[in-house]
């Protein structure tokens, strides 16, 4: 019974995390600029965090591990890598559907990869190189790019490549800081570098007339972002194994696919779905290959 909750609230996240890309694209649609989404994206996200992160810690009573100053400045630091993440994710969808984006997005996986080769001399094994070939394969599928080449814009081929390559970074930042401290706590420091980030990229961009969608926005979008993905996790995580739960994330391409289809009448093809089911088989596959190692 743990399981299958601990399956449901990750599945959960997964899907939300799914939605912001397409939500994004509707609030643009209503004539909202990139900058005021990013910037009250965030601010709300911090808000919300420093929140629930203060009545759990102080006023809820609920003992968590000391976050070292040491650490809170590296939190916040990397918190820079997921703005950069989300800037170039939203800029790409200016330029190309939501499905090529997601996709492009998923390159994270073997960008960690090669990462962690250079910087921490982790030799992958063949079945990640295969998983990887895989994944290269899937997204060439995906992208439809072969009869779409003089079709797809390469701006946003590379800003949302560069979103992929952003989040490899952050993941890679993330998951060794603090790992004894509250999930809320980490996000809280994260968010609060990410809007710092956000705030000087973004800050002259931004437009007070368009206040009411910002705040209208930016609150729907923090929440299937940042806080309810972040709550899913929390709650999920612990009652799976690892290899299950990076599985059961990965279903946040399929299903920012489903969302696009749905909210934005995308058309996806045969083609396209196939290579988005190898880039699955292959992300799944590489879980449990790192898990078992």
């Amino acid at each position: 019974m743990m399981k299958l909750q601990g399956i449901l609230f990750v599945l959960f996240g997964a899907i939300s995390y799914g939605l912001p890309a397409s939500l994004v694209k509707i609030a643009r649609a209503e004539g909202l600029t990139e900058g005021n989404i990013l910037f009250f994206q965030f601010l709300l996200a911090f808000v919300f965090l420093g929140i629930v992160y203060v009545c759990l810690t102080r006023i809820g009573g609920i003992k968590a591990a000391p976050i070292r100053t040491h650490d809170k400045r590296r939190l916040i630091f990397a918190g820079s890598a997921l703005a950069l993440t989300n800037s170039f994710y939203f800029a790409s969808l200016a330029y190309i559907p939501v499905a090529i984006a997601a996709v492009m997005l998923m390159q994270s996986v073997w960008i960690t990869s090669v990462l962690d080769f250079l910087f921490k001399k982790v030799i992958p094994t063949r079945g990640q190189v295969l998983c990887i070939m895989l994944i290269l394969v899937g997204t060439v599928l995906a992208t439809n790019v072969i009869e779409r080449v003089g079709d797809i814009s390469v701006i946003g081929l590379a800003y949302s490549f560069m979103a992929g390559f952003c989040y490899a970074i952050t993941i890679m930042m993330t998951n060794s800081l603090a790992p004894n401290a509250s999930s809320i706590g980490r996000a809280f420091y994260l968010s609060l570098g990410a809007l710092i980030v956000i705030s000087v990229i973004w800050g002259r961009h931004l437009n007070i007339a368009e206040l009411y969608l910002s705040l209208k926005w930016g609150s729907i979008i923090a929440v299937f972002s940042i806080v309810l993905p972040l709550w899913c996790f929390t709650q999920g995580m612990p009652k799976i194994t690892a290899s299950v739960g990076g599985v059961l994330s990965a279903l946040e391409l399929p299903a920012s696919i489903i969302f696009a289809i749905i909210l934005l009448s995308e058309k996806v093809s045969v083609l396209q779905i196939v290579g988005v089911l190898l880039i699955l088989v292959a992300i799944a596959s590489v879980n449990i290959i790192t898990t078992k190692r």
